[in-house]
């Protein structure tokens, strides 16, 4: 009886390790990129949570139903202390890029602290969190950054805008936080326009579309 031995030869074993390789080359990038996006909105949706249940806390103990009544309005580098800040760290870079075409969005609004009416704040896990009050549109803007100045740094990827309500009315309580459809600018929302406006770096615009896709991280597909 002849005693045949089974195994893989050197070659084969290479080319099994090359394959596995090459396989790994082209689908690491993409699961990566899958991973960032939902870590992303992940970060997103936790701050919205936050920046609602912090302004609301306010409201409730200044005994107010106007948000001007409080330090968000008053004082929002004072209100901003309410939040887990970081010792460290920038938590908005000096440009930012439109989602349509990588250049840079010229109308794009970066908070400051030396603005009267604005604070910006880095917190711990690394968001960055601008306010600024607009006095014409009766709201505050809550401006974020889920990713500090760290890249991507471009606007519906880790940029977007909040709207908080200063009053009571249309459904809304003061400080509710609400999205670009109830800026203003109802009409933009219908067909493609919310769309075209987010990737033209309206921040305001990409938070709403978020809004509607559930935070689905690939909301602009």
């Amino acid at each position: 009886m002849v005693n045949k031995k089974y195994g893989f030869t050197l070659g084969e074993v290479l080319l099994t390790v090359l394959i596995i390789g090459v396989i790994a080359i082209l689908t690491i990038p993409s699961m990566m990129k899958n991973i960032n996006e939902k870590s992303r909105m992940s970060l997103l949706k936790g701050t919205v949570a936050s920046v609602g249940n912090v302004i609301q806390a306010e409201i409730t103990k200044q005994r107010t139903d106007e948000l001007t009544s409080t330090d968000i309005y008053k004082n929002p580098q004072k209100f901003l202390e309410k939040f887990d800040g970081a010792k460290t760290g920038k938590p908005f870079a000096k440009s930012y890029k439109r989602y349509s075409d990588s250049k840079i969005a010229s109308s794009v609004l970066i908070p400051s602290d030396d603005v009267e009416g604005q604070a910006v704040l880095l917190l711990k896990n690394g968001v960055g969190i601008g306010i600024v009050n607009d006095g014409e549109n009766s709201r505050t803007s809550i401006i974020v950054d889920v990713t500090g100045d760290d890249k991507p740094n471009m606007v519906g990827v880790d940029y977007f805008i909040l709207k908080v309500e200063w009053y009571d009315g249309n459904g809304y309580r003061a400080g509710d936080v609400t999205s670009y459809a109830n800026g203003g600018a109802e009409g933009v929302e219908s067909g493609a326009g919310l769309k075209d406006s987010c990737l033209e770096g309206n921040g305001a615009a990409c938070f709403r579309m978020v809004e509607l896709s559930g935070y689905d991280p690939r909301y602009l597909d």
